[in-house]
């Protein structure tokens, strides 16, 4: 028997505030949105993408630093 999926609320998400992969709150959707206001020339999938790369940017970044 298939389980149901997790609420929205408690699915993992990439968070470029945090530079990580967890469950988003208030803070983290908010920097999302002032990332993507920032940037009205990116719609649709080329956003996304965008974004993905961004935190995957940071969690480099955060990496190579602690190291």
């Amino acid at each position: 028997m298939p389980t149901a999926p997790a609420p929205a609320e408690t699915q993992p998400t990439m968070c470029l505030l945090h530079g990580d992969y967890h469950p988003m709150e208030q803070d983290c959707w908010a920097a999302t949105m002032d990332w993507q206001f920032a940037r009205p020339h990116l719609e649709g999938q080329e956003a996304r993408d965008a974004y993905l790369a961004a935190v995957e940017r940071q969690m480099l970044d955060d990496l190579v630093r602690s190291h």
